[in-house]
């Protein structure tokens, strides 16, 4: 092939390449969720800290938590380490986001992944099971423990009397 010939097709790969960088960081990149009032009608809220230990060999990270969930179903879990926000979760409608640290989103319509079992802390709060490959233990009233099996994965919470 020639010199020209081969400047072309990287340059071809190039422009594929910003492409596709350009299609999966749209995928990648969470729309806007709306603004909530979570003293408005309709909000559930649960407070108090949570300790949760990552999968693999990453440190134990604890905080303060809020959990909240509307009678539509809308969901907003916040952990914090004030003055730092960990994470925030939040579905509105069909719609789901994760924000990590302001580092990272991750956003989509329908269900949230069940990877990010924060989305189910409303319901196991409120007594419901958890998710497939997740136990869950309640040793006092305002304690649950969720374990991942297999996974290395724990979130300790007690709520706030």
């Amino acid at each position: 092939m020639t010199r020209t010939g081969n400047t072309w097709i990287a340059a071809s790969c190039r422009v594929a390449s910003a492409a596709l960088l350009l299609v999966v960081g749209a995928c990648a990149t969470a729309r806007p969720m709306p603004e909530i009032d979570l003293a408005s009608p309709g909000w559930t809220v649960w407070t108090g800290q949570a300790l949760w230990q990552p999968p693999g060999d990453r440190p134990r990270v604890a905080g303060e938590l809020m959990v909240a969930r509307h009678a539509s179903g809308d969901v907003m879990v916040s952990f914090a380490k004030p003055p730092l926000p960990i994470f925030t979760a939040q579905t509105a409608d069909t719609l789901w986001r994760l924000d990590l640290a302001g580092q990272k989103s991750y956003g989509g319509s329908g269900r949230p992944p069940k990877r990010f079992v924060w989305f189910s802390l409303p319901e196991i709060l409120e007594g419901q099971p958890g998710p497939k490959k997740w136990t869950v233990e309640r040793p006092y009233p305002d304690e649950v423990v969720l374990r991942k099996t297999g996974g290395g994965e724990t979130i300790r919470v007690v709520l706030d009397p």
